[in-house]
């Protein structure tokens, strides 16, 4: 079995659905004059799947009293960080350690929980969105020169300048800036 992602943009459809099926007729379309190696991945296909991906920029509050929220429901991101998942652990793990910090402090802990993870998530939402346009740029002098910076590994995307995202551990729970390795912060 193989499994393939393929990015088509389309600005009029947003079905949340998984599993709404897909044309195989249109997959070829949508990528007819790849590399070869591509059509025959294509050519093998049986049956598609579409769905739309969608975000909504950063809120500046999760916490209202007893109640949180936390992953998709408070920082939806889009995949071009590969961090949608992962921020939804950060934040069980940081909001357990909250809880745990603040007893029956239930307010605090969860307000602590929202100073301690806002910035960083904002700040990898923002960097999600920046390489949607990053990676998906047209062929052409912007692209060239995309490409030749990241040849040279010294980009603000390079993976040195987001080890931060990477090297995080959320059961750290300080709230300053440094704590949250957010660069420019």
């Amino acid at each position: 079995m193989l499994n393939f992602v393929g990015h088509v943009e389309q600005e009029d459809w947003i079905s949340e659905s998984w599993t709404e099926p897909g044309s195989v007729d249109d997959l070829r379309a949508a990528y007819a004059g790849w590399h070869p190696q591509v059509q025959r991945i294509i050519d093998e296909v049986d049956e598609t799947f579409i769905w739309a991906v969608l975000d909504r920029p950063p809120i500046d509050r999760w916490t209202y009293g007893r109640v949180t929220m936390l992953g998709d429901a408070c920082h939806p991101m889009i995949p071009f960080m590969g961090q949608g998942g992962a921020q939804a652990i950060e934040d069980a793990v940081a909001i357990t350690g909250c809880l745990l910090r603040c007893g029956d402090g239930i307010e605090r802990a969860l307000k602590l929980y929202e100073t301690i993870r806002l910035p960083r998530t904002t700040q990898i939402q923002n960097g999600s969105w920046e390489n949607k346009t990053r990676f998906h740029l047209p062929d052409g002098p912007g692209q060239e020169e995309r490409d030749a910076a990241m040849a040279k590994g010294q980009t603000d995307w390079a993976y040195r300048a987001v080890a931060w995202v990477y090297a995080h551990d959320a059961s750290i729970l300080d709230a300053s800036p440094d704590a949250a390795q957010i660069p420019g912060h």
